[in-house]
């Protein structure tokens, strides 16, 4: 599940200390440099600035060539194995400036139909971006104030350019959900260095953290098909469906009962209405519930969480 990172890492932590723009620097490809260095390993970033050296990118995307799906947590470690060996710099003892972990879920409709029901994170705003991102953000604007931030958004919408849309078949309803760490220090109330990437009781903080931010966003049923089955496709369904809503909004009997007194509704009505409220509620216990759009993503996200605590777990017993 991890994603994007940022690394940084200055010469005097290495036990033996040496030039970044001399020894770092011919082991990537350069595109510009003078006061600081600029270059890439493949979609990684490498920034030297004075004597400090950074590395940005996803790390997904750099082992697999896409962040479809998250790596697993037994793959970290080899990866900032491989990225060490590359640029000829352990990396182990770098600060953790930013780490981003993320899920793509394959779900039923569009994404952005899903969008509605996440509707309020106390403390953080909300922002639609192009109907296809929705962001949760910090509401301070002070330097500590944006270090959490909530993406969710359309995988398949990013995908669709003539480079990249191969990776997923059309039709699919592809919906990430990214939780972007960009202050640990700030959110973890200390320094955090890259061997805790791979640190069995760091990632379970993390993806906790994953987990509860999600959990901590207040949700809403927006929809009749939140309360119940729907079916719409003509003047009769459209009659079943309503008289079905009544009698789960309302306490019909009673209704009846009040309307009886008043001399609104006859014995043998009365008796008829009653017969078919029952038929109605029979109908409705004996009907299986079906599952809304935000139990839907609900379940998938505990579902994630769920299987990332499993493969910590056997992770560890390795």
């Amino acid at each position: 599940m991890y994603d994007t990172i940022c690394l940084r890492i200055r010469e005097q932590d290495l036990d033996i200390p040496v030039s970044f723009r001399e020894e770092v620097a011919c082991n990537i490809k350069i595109k510009s440099g003078e006061k600081m260095i600029i270059g890439h390993v493949d979609n990684m970033t490498i920034k030297i600035i004075g004597s400090s050296l950074y590395i940005i990118g996803s790390l997904t995307k750099w082992a697999k060539g896409n962040n479809i799906k998250g790596m697993d947590f037994c793959e970290v470690k080899k990866l900032i194995e491989s990225l060490s060996k590359i640029l000829g710099i352990p990396l182990e003892k770098a600060i953790v400036k930013r780490v981003d972990i993320a899920q793509t879920f394959e779900m039923k409709y569009e994404p952005l139909l899903y969008f509605p029901k996440l509707y309020y994170l106390k403390g953080f705003n909300r922002n639609i971006n192009w109907r296809t991102s929705l962001y949760f953000e910090k509401e301070s604007k002070g330097r500590k104030g944006n270090n959490i931030s909530l993406c969710f958004y359309d995988k398949n919408e990013e995908l669709r350019n003539p480079d990249n849309y191969h990776l997923v078949q059309k039709g699919y309803n592809l919906l990430r959900y990214e939780l972007r760490v960009m202050n640990p220090k700030y959110t973890f109330k200390r320094e955090i260095r890259c061997f805790e990437l791979f640190s069995g009781d760091f990632y379970r903080e993390l993806i906790k953290l994953w987990y509860d931010m999600y959990n901590s966003i207040e949700k809403r049923l927006e929809s009749l098909e939140d309360y119940c089955e729907i079916n719409l496709n003509g003047k009769k369904d459209l009659y079943e469906t309503c008289l079905r809503l009544c009698v789960m909004a309302f306490d019909m009997e009673r209704e009846v009962d009040i309307a009886s007194k008043k001399g609104k509704v006859t014995a043998q009505n009365k008796s008829n209405v009653l017969k078919k409220i029952k038929e109605i509620k029979e109908e409705l216990k004996k009907s299986s519930p079906t599952l809304s759009m935000i139990d839907e993503l609900n379940d998938k996200v505990r579902d994630e969480y769920k299987r990332q605590e499993e493969e910590v777990k056997r992770a560890m017993n390795h």
